[in-house]
């Protein structure tokens, strides 16, 4: 693999490594990171030929590994496979290694699961740079749990001036998006038309009409 070992006994242990007993390849993954000179450098060597069941044991072994091997779980944010592309960016937000601009490109992620992860991210982050994507998503994204989580976000970051996108979510075809809608308006306005939770339908659209006409008189001062 062009890596220098240290010690012959690892050629021994590279060939354990893609054992079909997860076991095997666990042990000799582990021996890999004990014994190896440069356990990164022999890491991603690996990585480059292994099959989906030896890369899931080393990304397994390095991620409550010592020493840093953000290099590796950066790459891996590219794997075909979301949990793969999950754990990586936890690794890298563990770590300190997420930067912003990433978490922005990882909001386009194909996978809502990733897409939501990201969104907490960046909120414990406390970076508002990602608001604007954070906006779009909540009109956007085409999972209810991912709009509601950004409108949950925008509630805490956001100014009034987002208060046309929340406006536009009260016409969501999600209740639960609407109702988050209504929450962070509230919050974001100082507004109180009456609390969504628990409402039934009809005091629910009577509480979505009284947000609309007030931006119907609000939104024409602004």
């Amino acid at each position: 693999m062009g890596v220098v070992l240290k010690g012959s006994v690892l050629n021994q242990i590279l060939k354990d490594l893609f054992d079909s007993d997860p076991e095997i390849k666990k042990m000799a993954a582990k021996a890999i990171l004990k014994d190896a000179d440069e356990p990164a450098q022999v890491f991603s060597s690996i990585l480059k030929e292994a099959d989906r069941p030896t890369a899931t044991v080393v990304y397994d072994v390095l991620f409550d590994a010592e020493g840093d091997f953000s290099s590796i779980f950066r790459a891996a944010t590219g794997d075909d496979d979301a949990q793969v592309r999950n754990r990586a960016i936890r690794y890298l937000f563990r770590r300190g290694m997420l930067l912003p601009q990433d978490g922005i490109s990882w909001l386009e992620d194909s996978d809502p699961f990733v897409r939501r992860r990201v969104i907490s991210y960046l909120f414990w982050m406390n970076d508002r740079t990602s608001l604007g994507a954070v906006v779009r998503l909540s009109n956007t994204d085409p999972d209810p749990m991912v709009r509601k989580d950004c409108l949950r976000l925008i509630s805490i970051w956001g100014t009034k001036s987002e208060v046309p996108h929340l406006i536009k979510a009260l016409e969501d075809p999600s209740h639960m998006v609407r109702t988050q809608a209504v929450h962070a308006l509230k919050r974001l306005t100082g507004e109180d038309f009456g609390e969504p939770l628990g409402a039934s339908p009809e005091e629910f659209e009577w509480i979505v009409a009284k947000w609309q006409g007030w931006w119907e008189i609000m939104g024409e001062r602004t």
